[in-house]
Formats: C-alpha cells, sequence, structure tokens
C-alpha cells in the first residue's frame, strides 16, 4: 500500500516529551519485538498536559500519521505504553479513566500499521496483528462507548486495510475458496457500513484512500506482474480484468467493483463537503477529480468507437441513440471531474494545473469534431499547459506538443 503524507496541522509552539520505552516488549501476545531505543522524542502543542498518558499517546499517534511511516519503532513504542497502561489499570482505578474511545483507536490502528512492516518479513504471519487490532477496537466498542464514531471508522479502515496485505498478496487466479478463512465480500460490507464522515476526518481520508487502492488492485488482479500495484493509469488500450471462476475468493468482490466505485464517489463527496481543512480539502478535490475521470473512461471509449472506422462512419450517418447517451454520459462525468481539479490546483504545484489541462483535452475530444465547444477546450488546455511549462522550466513540453499536434490533425 502506498504510503501517503497527509501534511501537518496546526502547528502552534512546541513542547517535546520523552516517552521511556526501555525494555519493551510488545505483550500483545509477544508479538512485537523490543524497541531497540531508550526513548521516542515527541513533538506536542504548548498547551498540552505533559504528565497525561492519552496526551503521550495521542502526541506519538498523530507524529507518526503525519510522518513519512517509516518508523517501526515507534509503533511499537506506541503498543508498549498501551499494554503498560492495561497492566497498570489492574491495580489502579485511575488509569482506567484513560480508556477512551481514542485509546483504544490508537492502539488498534498501530496494531494494524505494524502489520505493513510484517509483511516485508519472511515468514511473518500478519493475520495475528490485524485479528488483534480488530479485537481492541471491538473491546473499545463493548467497554467504552457503544456510540463512538471513531472506533467504527478504526474497524473499517483495519478491515480494508488486511484484505491486500493479508489475502490477495498470496492469491492466484486459480485460488479455491479454501485458500482463504474469512469471507472478504463480507468484510468489505462490514468496512462501508462501519464508515463514517463525522469524527476524524483525515483518517476517513485515509480508509477511503485504502478501498479506491484496493478497487484497483481488483480491477488488475492476475494481470502480468502488476496484481500488487496495478496498471498506470495513463494505459490508453482497454485491458480486460481477468475473469475469475465463481468460486474464486475474489469473484464477489470483483463482480461488485462499478457499484463500490458509486458508493466510493458518493462517499468522497460527502467527505469533500464536511472538510473545512485546506490541505485535507484540497486532497478529497484532486482524489474526486481523477474518480470522476475513471467514470468518465468506459462512456469515452464507446463514443470513440465511432472514429475507429471512418467507412463505418460513413454508411451510418446518423449517431446511434447508444453513442449519444456515451457522449452525454461521458460529458458529465469529465465536467464533474473537471470542477473537482480546479478546485484542488495549487500555485506552487504545476502538476495540479496539468491534470486540469489534461482534464480540459479529455472534454474537448468528447465534443462534436471541429466545433466551437472543442477548439474552445483545446485552447484553454493549451494556455494552462504553456504557463506550466514555463513555471516548470520545459518538464511539460512533450504535454504541449501533443495538444498541438492534435490541433493540426
Amino acid at each position: 500500500m502506498a504510503k501517503r503524507t497527509l501534511g501537518l496541522g496546526q502547528k502552534n509552539k512546541e513542547k517535546k516529551i520523552k516517552v521511556d520505552n526501555s525494555n519493551t516488549n510488545n505483550e500483545s501476545n509477544g508479538n512485537s519485538p523490543a524497541v531497540g531505543a531508550d526513548q521516542i522524542e515527541v513533538e506536542m502543542d504548548e498547551n498540552a498536559d505533559l504528565d497525561d498518558e492519552l496526551t503521550q499517546l495521542k502526541g506519538l499517534w498523530s507524529s507518526y500519521f503525519h510522518s513519512d511511516r517509516e518508523s517501526e519503532y515507534v509503533l511499537n513504542g506506541i503498543i508498549h505504553e498501551c499494554d503498560a497502561l492495561l497492566r497498570q489499570s489492574d491495580n489502579d482505578e485511575q488509569t482506567k479513566k484513560l480508556f477512551t474511545d481514542e485509546f483504544y483507536a490508537i492502539y488498534a490502528l498501530a496494531l494494524s500499521e505494524l502489520a505493513i512492516f510484517k509483511t516485508e518479513q519472511e515468514n511473518e504471519d500478519v493475520a495475528q496483528y490485524f485479528d488483534q487490532a480488530l479485537e481492541r477496537a471491538e473491546v473499545g466498542m463493548e467497554k467504552v462507548s457503544k456510540g463512538s464514531e471513531l472506533l467504527p471508522l478504526v474497524i473499517s479502515k483495519i478491515s480494508l486495510q488486511r484484505i491486500p496485505l493479508q489475502f490477495i498478496s498470496k492469491l492466484k487466479v486459480d485460488s479455491k475458496p479454501e485458500d482463504v478463512n474469512l469471507d472478504l465480500f463480507e468484510q468489505v460490507q462490514r468496512a462501508k457500513k462501519c464508515f463514517n464522515v463525522k469524527k476524524d476526518l483525515e483518517l476517513a481520508y485515509e480508509v477511503l484512500q485504502i478501498f479506491y487502492d484496493l478497487l484497483d488492485m481488483l480491477e488488475n488482479f492476475g494481470l502480468g506482474n502488476n496484481v500488487d500495484e496495478g496498471l498506470d493509469s495513463d494505459e490508453e488500450d482497454e485491458i480486460e480484468p481477468v475473469k475469475l471462476n465463481e468460486k474464486h475468493p475474489l469473484h464477489r468482490l470483483q463482480k461488485a467493483i462499478p457499484e463500490n466505485y458509486v458508493w466510493l464517489r458518493e462517499t468522497m463527496i460527502k467527505l469533500f463537503e464536511n472538510t473545512e481543512q485546506n490541505t485535507l480539502r484540497t486532497n478529497v478535490a484532486r482524489t474526486l477529480g481523477h474518480l470522476f475521470l475513471k467514470a468518465a473512461e468506459k462512456p469515452t471509449r464507446t463514443f470513440m468507437q465511432q472514429y475507429d472506422d471512418e467507412e463505418e462512419q460513413a454508411k451510418n450517418k446518423e449517431v446511434s441513440k447508444e453513442i449519444q447517451q456515451a457522449q452525454k454520459d461521458a460529458l458529465t462525468h469529465t465536467r464533474t471531474a473537471l470542477d473537482y481539479l480546479e478546485k484542488a490546483q495549487m500555485e506552487d504545484e504545476p502538476e495540479t494545473w496539468v491534470e486540469v489541462a489534461e482534464a480540459y483535452i479529455d472534454l474537448g475530444n468528447l465534443y462534436d469534431y471541429q466545433s466551437s465547444e472543442q477548439e474552445n477546450a483545446y485552447k484553454v488546455a493549451e494556455d494552462i499547459l504553456k504557463k506550466a511549462n514555463r513555471a516548470s522550466h520545459g518538464k511539460f513540453q512533450d504535454v504541449l506538443d501533443n495538444l498541438l499536434a492534435k490541433d493540426q490533425d
């Protein structure tokens, strides 16, 4: 799974705390190795209570969540602190007051993130980490707050995150039902049911990104060496997905791809509408732009088929209703994509301007040949590309040349 840097949130004057991790072992069934250092240094807001263990845990998790996520050491530190607090609560009623939904969420998320590192280690069974992570979240729901909005979101993340790491990575096109001990379709259904955009919007965005990655992986399952990473989304030629046997563990998920993309778009829109923080809002808008461009791909192919055979086009002067509808659908999705991509433009990132220009090119391709609408769309794209090319010292010259060549055809 690609690591995503979401950027630090508000950053006031900061204090640094140090959490002792000497002689660390993960008491969660002894699955995590010792943290090989004495201390973890964490930056905290100046108003934070440095003596509060939950505050320290939140600081640790926030530091990890907003980092490049390359430190297994930090995760081990979080898990160790959670284990230590649970032990301490056996003899200290005051400690039990720390066990809020945030405590159990951090505990569960740290375990599920640790599984990512374990997938890179030979003969390591990641199932135990996901099982423990879900257990922590479910215990939190039972003991602390059945009305929690955060813990269901955590369960959603873990349920989706485990599918590629624990299962798809080991499956083949000819895999049998007995190769998987979990109903993966039901896991996705549970994740969708638990998902919400009420509590932690950054985490909600990450869950939707994980789902997006999962759908891409399912689309490209079994296609050469791209099982884990998916194919280049810019590939022009349509590649038919591998049709799986009805008993294959991924068959139901593969069939549900179209409806799950609809759910993803609709849910991402809800997240966008609930987001005020600028960086997150920009990221969500950009992802929505990509999702709607993807939605436009199929009707665009149907519309463009009329140009594939000029002789056939001459015989059938009247455009079929199917092609007309495809053009209408593709235009609707592409215009929506443009709207979001324009909202996602950043002054200091010419790449975001180019995404808008390329969407205008897609829009132009969908208008009637040599119509004023088509020429206008190409002209807007050309102006944006020239600006981006100047700002980036010629980085996008190839894209600009391709557009100019199109104009001369």
